[in-house]
């Protein structure tokens, strides 16, 4: 009976050492487990930091995006504003050759005429009576 006693205290040993062990194992465990859940929730706040930037960064490129689009309207708008009036300048300019072309010749007209009239009202001079004979 005593070795029943041994066998049965030998047996609890073994089963206070196998408990013990487990407890180490399970501690182990559930420290294994926090560190896990602290580098999930690290894990999980950097993924939500990284998708508020790309999200801010979206944002901002799109806003960027309007922007450009914009200016270039702008810009286009501007240049067909600039180009009708290079049209009506040069149509402008065209017109005003052409009246100095015209002013020109009829300036060069009436010089003539009025060269021609002074001969003639020389000529007459000339001929009246008592007129200077050259």
């Amino acid at each position: 009976m005593l070795q029943d006693l041994d066998s049965l205290a030998a047996r609890i040993g073994q089963m206070v050492q196998f408990t013990r062990q487990l407890q180490s194992e399970r501690t182990a465990l559930l420290a294994r487990l926090k560190n896990l859940e602290q580098e999930r929730d690290a894990l999980r706040d950097q993924v939500q930091r990284r998708e508020a930037e790309y999200s801010s960064a979206a944002e901002r490129a799109a806003a960027h995006e309007a922007q450009i689009h914009s200016y270039q309207a702008e810009a286009q708008a501007a240049q067909a504003t600039l180009q009708v009036d290079v049209a009506r300048y040069r149509a402008e300019s065209e017109s005003f050759k052409q009246r100095l072309a015209a002013s020109q010749a009829d300036t060069l007209h009436l010089r003539q005429v009025a060269d021609k009239a002074k001969e003639q009202i020389d000529s007459i001079l000339m001929r009246l009576p008592g007129a200077p004979r050259e």
